[in-house]
Parts: C-alpha cells; sequence; structure tokens
C-alpha cells in the first residue's frame, strides 16, 4: 500500500476507506484552478491530498498516488504544464508531488483561510468555491456545508453554538480553524519520522 495512505489510515484521517481531505484540498485548492472533483473524474483514487506551505511562501503541493495509478498521474502531470500556477513537481517513487504558487490576488484569501475566517473571504474567492461545490445549506444539524462556511446564517450559528454549548454570540465561524499541524506539506519520510498528529479536521 502507498506509505502515505499507510500513514493515514493508522493516524485515524482515513474512516471507511474515505480520505478526511485537508482544508487546503477543498478551501485553497481552487485558487490555483483544480478542484477535487476534477482529480477524481479522472480516477476518484487518484488524489490524496493536498497540502500548503503556511504563510511563508504561499505554495500549494498536490499529492497524487503514483504508486497504484502511474499512467494517470504521470498524464495529470503533462496537463499541468498548461496551468499558470504550476512552478515544479517532485517525483517520488510512490507519488507526483505538484507545486503551484497562489496568484498575487488570492493571498489575502488563502491567509484568511489558514486563520478560519472563511466567511471574511473576498466576493470573488466566494463565488469560485460556489461555482464548485454549490449553495447548499445544511438546515438540519451543525455540520457545515462549504456554503455554510462562506455565508454563515444566523441559523447555522445557532446550531453550531448549541453543539459546542456556548452563547451564540461567541460564534463567528461555524467551522474550526484548520489544523496547521495537519495542513503543512510533509515528505513520507517526515511524517513516519517527525510527526505526531494533534486531530484531524472537523
Amino acid at each position: 500500500m502507498q506509505e502515505r495512505l499507510t500513514w493515514l489510515e493508522s493516524n485515524g484521517y482515513i474512516q471507511d476507506n474515505v480520505i478526511n481531505h485537508t482544508r487546503t484540498t477543498r478551501f485553497l485548492m481552487p485558487l490555483i484552478g483544480v478542484s477535487e472533483f476534477s482529480l477524481k473524474h479522472i480516477n476518484p483514487k487518484l488524489l490524496i491530498n493536498a497540502h500548503c506551505t503556511g504563510t511563508d511562501d504561499n505554495l500549494i503541493y498536490i499529492i497524487l498516488n503514483k504508486l497504484e495509478f502511474l499512467e494517470e498521474s504521470e498524464a495529470y502531470l503533462i496537463t499541468q504544464n498548461l496551468n499558470e500556477h504550476f512552478i515544479d513537481h517532485i517525483d517520488d517513487e510512490q507519488e507526483h508531488i505538484l507545486i503551484y504558487q497562489v496568484p498575487q490576488h488570492f493571498e489575502d484569501d488563502y491567509n484568511k483561510i489558514l486563520l478560519g475566517k472563511y466567511s471574511h473571504t473576498s466576493t470573488f474567492y466566494k463565488e469560485v468555491l460556489c461555482r464548485i461545490y454549490g449553495i447548499s445549506s445544511n438546515t438540519t444539524s451543525h455540520l457545515p456545508t462549504i456554503y455554510d462556511c462562506l455565508y454563515p446564517t444566523a441559523l447555522k450559528r445557532k446550531l453550531y453554538a448549541e453543539e459546542l454549548d456556548v452563547e451564540i454570540n461567541l460564534i463567528d465561524e461555524v467551522s474550526s480553524k484548520p489544523n496547521l499541524d495537519y495542513e503543512i506539506f510533509k515528505t513520507i519520510k517526515e511524517l513516519k519520522e517527525n510527526y505526531e498528529p494533534e486531530g484531524s479536521n472537523r
């Protein structure tokens, strides 16, 4: 089995054969013109995860499962030479790691997402995500859709406050901040040697 996937599974980031994707995958990957759905369309298991570099240099790393999907991952790598934000890649034995630069006009949104300020992002950014994820809202529980995170309603804040057992006036966002230990890119070797997870994103 691919070693990164083995690490994810042993540390609780894979449940019922489904990866608990990073916030980078859901909220930041669209900034460089890539969505999880476009990759899943090629093969549902091709994408392992996307990671970032924090606020140091605003890079996004997309990790593809080369070990199990060599042909698909190499074909996708070739197509990314047409992506203006694609700057480099790491050809690992088990995975293709594609590296992208976040465009300057999205840098403020990038930083706000890392701070968990989803609803404070720009209108343009929100439109990009809504085109990908739609505008559905979950009105029956505290669990948010992407749209709920971008446009939290009074009802959603109430449900989230009830789940956390706090006053509603303390609720600004309806999803937790990204766990940066999980978000920031690490090689397989670094994961196995140096990283003890503090918990997965919820």
